[in-house]
């Protein structure tokens, strides 16, 4: 560990946690990062045996909670989870090593914009949300952290990701999501072509780095999920979940699906 590593880390001593990680389902430490304010402690506390965040034992705490499971790690009930069909837009991430390293009925991938929809590049399978490859009611719950933001058209994602899941299957996902006010597209788009509304933001992205943030969302999306057929409910982190799970600051969507399909695929 470097010596700025060690110095930046005791400047944050006064937030780091311990508790039982729901990821990987050891007991750890959790460890801020310098962050500029606390308002983005859920992008932190980083396990020391998994590295997940915050946010990423937050989804896990929901996917159990769903499955009427021991609200204990992912990694313990990883067996009951395997019965599951379950897809997340990410892959080669905590919760992926946790249940879906040798699991054929966990589908994991990212988007390379080079990539066809449904190749693999690096091993790694490549998916549009905005035209996913797979068949109607694949899943029994589609996984998305931190990606809606930047899709750029966010409805037809969410269209597809009902497409895909069963009846009572289940959206569970995050996105930066402000309560008290409606979405704010922070960009324009004409073809290939980009207006910015506002200032660029960018969001940190394991592969690419940095990506463009193309809205801040609001309250008005869980009004759009009931449109395409969502019944959605939050899970707001609490006290308790920052003593027991080091969990702080985060918003996971639990939307489940009703009805049938609301489109076909494409």
């Amino acid at each position: 560990m470097r010596w700025t590593t060690v110095i930046r880390l005791a400047k944050s001593y006064s937030l780091h946690r311990v508790g039982k990680c729901t990821v990987c389902g050891k007991r750890s430490l959790f460890l801020a990062g310098n962050l500029p304010d606390r308002s983005q402690m859920r992008e932190s506390l980083l396990c020391v045996w998994c590295r997940s965040s915050s946010r990423k034992r937050h989804v896990a705490l929901g996917l159990m909670q769903h499955f009427g499971l021991p609200l204990t790690s992912l990694a313990e009930n990883r067996g009951a989870l395997m019965q599951r069909k379950l897809y997340s837009a990410s892959a080669n991430e905590p919760i992926y090593r946790a249940i879906g390293e040798g699991n054929p009925n966990y589908i994991a991938s990212e988007f390379f914009p080079d990539v066809p929809a449904g190749k693999q590049k690096g091993g790694v399978l490549c998916q549009n949300l905005e035209c996913l490859t797979f068949p109607n009611s694949a899943f029994d719950a589609v996984i998305t952290e931190d990606v809606l933001e930047h899709v750029r058209n966010w409805h037809q994602a969410v269209r597809e990701i009902a497409r895909v899941l069963k009846p009572a299957g289940v959206h569970i996902f995050t996105v930066p999501l402000c309560l008290d006010r409606p979405t704010v597209e922070r960009v324009r788009f004409s073809g290939e072509a980009v207006e910015y509304l506002l200032p660029p933001e960018y969001h940190g992205d394991p592969l690419r780095g940095e990506i463009l943030a193309y809205r801040n969302f609001g309250i008005d999306l869980l009004e759009h999920l009931r449109s395409v057929g969502f019944e959605t409910k939050l899970l707001l982190s609490s006290y308790h979940d920052m003593l027991r799970f080091g969990i702080a600051d985060s918003i996971v969507l639990i939307s489940k699906k009703l009805g049938e399909p609301a489109c076909e695929s494409g």
